[in-house]
Parts: C-alpha cells; sequence; structure tokens
C-alpha cells in the first residue's frame, strides 16, 4: 500500500506548532478521550522478544517527511517479512505532518517524528507520550557556500541562511562559523529564507546567498555550479524518533516489542553494504522515484540513521536538547526521561545479540 498524503477530511487537526504551544481544556479533552478509551493495562510479565508475536495484526504507521530513507527500514521490514514474522500482517504508511494529533485521537499506532516535537509536545500538554525507538541519531553539520567562496575568510560581509532565523538550521551554521573563526553577530548578515533546503541550493546556485544550511544530497549540484562544502561534519544528535501513545503501548506491548525487533532486523540488514543494489530496488518497486545519483549518497544517508534503535549516551542526549533549548525548541527544563522508554530497543538489540546502546538512561 502507497503512502497518502493526508488524514481523513472529517478530523480536526491541529498545527503542529500551535498544538505544541496548546495547554489547558483543548488538551486536557484530548487526554481524557485517550485515558478513556485506551485504558487496558501492560502485561504483568516482559514476554520473551525471540519469540514476540503481536497482539495486533496491523499497524498504522505515521510519517512527516515524503523523503524515501525514512520509510527505508519500514518498507523493507514489510517486504522481507520482518514484520509478519512477529506477527504483524500489514502496515499502513500515513503522510502527514500532522503526526502528534494523529497519535493522540487514535489514526496513528506508531509515529516516526521529531524528538523534540514528542518531548515539547509532551511537556506542553502533559499527554503520555512515549518515545519507543531513536531513528536518526546523527547530525551532519554543512555550510554550502556559492561560487568564489574558496576559505572562511571569503565569508566577511556575506549573506547566510540556515531557513527560519529561530530554527536550528541556523543555530547549527552559527556555531560552524565559530569553529571556523569568524564572529556570526559581527562578520557576516544572517537572513531568513522560506522552503526547504533545496530552495537554499537554487539561491547559492544562482548566487542570491553566499553560503546557506544544506544536506549530503546537495553536494553534487553545488560543486556542479562551481560551489562547494566549505564545513561539513557528523555529530551525534538524537534528532529524531519513534513515538507511540503511553496508553496504547501499555495496552499493546506485544506489537511494540515485535514492531521494535522487525525495525531492528530491517536496519541491521539495510547497512549490510551487500544489500545496497537489493534496497534501492525495495524501495523503487514501492513506489519511490529515486535519482541514480542519489545512490552514491547511500553510506551518508545511512551515518545518519541508528543502526540498533538506539543513542550515543545520556550525556549526548542531554547536549542535545541543551542546544535545542537555546532557540526555544523544548523547553528548558524539559525531562526527557519520562518520555524515552528503550526497554523496547533494548530488548531487541539483545534478540539480535547487539551491545545495549546507550547503556542506561
Amino acid at each position: 500500500m502507497k503512502p497518502i498524503d493526508l488524514f481523513d477530511d472529517h478530523k480536526r487537526w491541529l498545527e503542529r506548532r500551535e498544538f505544541l504551544k496548546m495547554g489547558g481544556l483543548g488538551v486536557m479533552g484530548m487526554m481524557l478521550a485517550v485515558a478513556t478509551t485506551n485504558g487496558a493495562s501492560a502485561q504483568d510479565k516482559t514476554p520473551s522478544i525471540k519469540n514476540i508475536k503481536a497482539n495486533l495484526k496491523k499497524v498504522v504507521y505515521g510519517d512527516f517527511n515524503p523523503n524515501y530513507v525514512n520509510k527505508w527500514p519500514v518498507v523493507i521490514a514489510m517486504t522481507l517479512g520482518y514484520m509478519k514474522e512477529s506477527g504483524i500482517d500489514d502496515v499502513e504508511i500515513i503522510l502527514s505532518d500532522q503526526y502528534i494529533p494523529g497519535m493522540v485521537g487514535g489514526s496513528l499506532d506508531i509515529t516516526h517524528g521529531d524528538t523534540s516535537v514528542f518531548l515539547g509536545s509532551a511537556q506542553a500538554s502533559g499527554l503520555p507520550i512515549k518515545i519507543i525507538s531513536m531513528f536518526r541519531d546523527k547530525e551532519y553539520w554543512i555550510m554550502g557556500v556559492r561560487k568564489g567562496i574558496e576559505k572562511p575568510e571569503d565569508l566577511k560581509g556575506a549573506k547566510i541562511s540556515g531557513g527560519a532565523l529561530d530554527g536550528r538550521n541556523t543555530w547549527v551554521q552559527k556555531q560552524i562559523l565559530k569553529k571556523m573563526g569568524l564572529d556570526p553577530e559581527k562578520d557576516v548578515t544572517f537572513v531568513p529564507t522560506s522552503g526547504a533546503s533545496d530552495n537554499r541550493m537554487a539561491a547559492l546556485i544562482n548566487g542570491t546567498l553566499d553560503a546557506a544550511s544544506v544536506f549530503p544530497r546537495h553536494k553534487k549540484g553545488i560543486e556542479e555550479s562551481g560551489g562547494k562544502f566549505l564545513f561539513e561534519e557528523l555529530t551525534s544528535a538524537p534528532q529524531e524518533a519513534f513515538g507511540a501513545m503511553g496508553p496504547w503501548v501499555e495496552k499493546n506491548e506485544d506489537t511494540v516489542y515485535a514492531w521494535t525487533l522487525a525495525d531492528l532486523k530491517a536496519r541491521q540488514w539495510l547497512f549490510d553494504p551487500k544489500n545496497k543494489d537489493q534496497a534501492y530496488k525495495i524501495m523503487r518497486d514501492y513506489g519511490y522515484d529515486i535519482p541514480p545519483a542519489f545512490e552514491e549518497q547511500y553510506k551518508v544517508e545511512l551515518d545518519q540513521l541508528s543502526p540498533d534503535g538506539g543513542f550515543e549516551s545520556a550525556e549526548v542526549m542531554d547536549t542535545f536538547l541543551a542546544q535545542l533549548a537555546e532557540t526555544g525548541s523544548v523547553p528548558k527544563d524539559v525531562d526527557w526521561r519520562k518520555v524515552v522508554d528503550m526497554k523496547y530497543v533494548w530488548a531487541a538489540q539483545e534478540a539480535l545479540g547487539l551491545p545495549k546502546r546507550p547503556a542506561s538512561i
């Protein structure tokens, strides 16, 4: 089944940013609805994950990003039969950035999203949102520059963009400038740009911008126009995760264990270089149009993904969230340990003979 773009028209979905700001009666109403419709208790005993069978035959999975990489492990787990082995016969993929309202309202069972959105939503609303696995635990810090910019000193007086002025991409560009010995507040001018990173790449190519936040897939286009990546560094950042509502998780723990085991099997398969060609074929057969040039980015894309559903350490998470708090992406006092539950990942890691990661939280 191919992804669809919207939730049912009769649902009232909230904008992501508005949801994060919500409090009071609206959210309390949602919380009461969740509590009364998903009140079944969890199993008294954790099942043996090696022999796990999901209690649900179908899982509705949400994703906010149309990028094929975000669905790669899930589609592989479906195609290679890992989901069926775990008792999940059908996975319906729904594509929309309204994944928090969909999860809260019960239209989504498990969803992929930004770690900051899961944590911010949980803290702002008091809703029992749970992170059950990490998806991306690394982040590329990249500054692309136009033709004619060869060294950091050439950026003095430059116009730079990371998109929104108060966003993380702009914050990252400022950190890059500091690493290169420049003052982001005095030596350059940050300008806001609309649209996503592809628009920033186009602005570099046509010379509208001198430097910008871009991603690995933009390298070829920028270099063909005479520009370059002036700075490129892979950093630890548990930036994207899988989440679900706490009551749903408690009611369907067998399914959560089964999902996580199938997902990690698929990730391990995906990270094996000998499976590269088949991995792309699976996604193309599923309906994704993937240009051959993207295959050159195979390792670069995988370098950002968590191969085992975990992340490096509690200290890394603390640092990442402190950085996000600087831009207001999460509250400064966010308590991620109340939201993150790694027991499903740890059980799957053990079943697959993988080291426990993180070792603790």
